[in-house]
């Protein structure tokens, strides 16, 4: 890979694995070719000697991604996978819960050699029902946000990011204030106010509902930057028709700082389109970055990152 070369990487939680058969036409939509993609729900797909893995290494090949890695799930059938283009990302490491000697902060983590840096990569699917697990979820990831460690999160948070406040005026761009969309919570059924919502207790004075994002600020505290907040761009990704219109931007693809300053946030894009929608109830998320740039870093703010630009969402 040359000093000018560019990785792309992409998320999509392909709702219950099933429409594999559209994802190399949603990967064609981005306009360059994906290096790493991170696909959530991949139910059963460690079933009969691991058949639907290989399936789809086969039906990614022709866009380049030669070689899969599964990380079983520890609470039930939806298990994440990434694929690579081995070829720019070299394997290095995947830890995987049956192994021996893997710490709980370990587990799921790839570990990919890139123009002759370690890069590590997590995919993630968060619990929808509870913002404790969530929390508990985000604090084993903390570690990988230190210096001189350039790591990658990408994948269904079930979280928004905190509302960007801006930036430091020594940073080398403009800095921009922008909120994530906060739903409406009476749109949303009863039974499915509590999920995503900061649970009883824990809400702001007269007990309103509002979206619980303690696990992205415990990314965003530690030091990880969000691709969507660089790019200021707010799209849902989740479809249109999702929580009765009141979906939000929950998938993520988040940089650790000492890899932060290598994202192109002019690559970043939210897929919607009517392939995509077909394909899943989520969105395809992918954003570039130039592995010659990686160890200048953004900084994180006194919240977090601020926005490069402001595009199709919700402020």
């Amino acid at each position: 890979m040359n000093a000018g070369a560019v990785v792309t990487v992409a998320t999509l939680n392909l709702q219950d694995g099933e429409r594999l058969d559209l994802v190399p036409q949603l990967l064609k939509s981005i306009g360059r070719p994906v290096d790493i993609l991170a696909l959530q729900e991949a139910k059963g797909w460690d079933g009969d000697g691991q058949a639907r893995r290989f399936q789809a290494e086969e039906a990614l090949r022709p866009s380049g991604l030669d070689r899969s890695f599964l990380t079983p799930s520890t609470s039930g059938t939806l298990h994440q996978m990434v694929f690579v283009r081995s070829a720019r990302c070299r394997p290095v490491r995947h830890w995987t819960p049956g192994l021996p000697d893997v710490f709980h902060d370990q587990v799921g983590w790839l570990e990919l050699e890139v123009c002759g840096h370690l890069v590590a990569v997590r995919s993630v699917q968060w619990p929808h029902w509870s913002g404790d697990a969530r929390l508990e979820a985000a604090l084993k990831l903390t570690r990988y946000a230190g210096p001189g460690t350039p790591a990658i999160v990408l994948g269904d948070a079930n979280s928004s990011w905190p509302d960007c406040r801006g930036g430091p005026s020594w940073w080398p761009w403009r800095p921009r204030r922008h909120r994530e969309f906060e739903p409406d919570w009476s749109k949303r059924p009863p039974h499915k106010r509590l999920h995503k919502s900061l649970p009883p207790g824990a809400r702001p004075r007269g007990g309103r509902l509002v979206s619980d994002r303690r696990a992205l600020r415990v990314l965003a505290e530690a030091g990880f930057v969000s691709a969507g907040c660089l790019a200021g761009d707010m799209t849902p990704t989740v479809n249109g028709g999702v929580d009765n219109g009141q979906g939000q931007r929950i998938d993520h693809i988040a940089f650790s700082r000492a890899l932060s300053g290598a994202v192109l946030p002019d690559t970043y894009k939210v897929e919607v389109s009517d392939v995509g929608d077909r394909a899943s109830d989520h969105r395809l998320v992918s954003v570039s970055f130039a592995p010659g740039r990686i160890g200048g870093a953004r900084g994180a703010g006194d919240d977090h990152e601020h926005g490069g630009r402001r595009r199709g969402g919700r402020a």
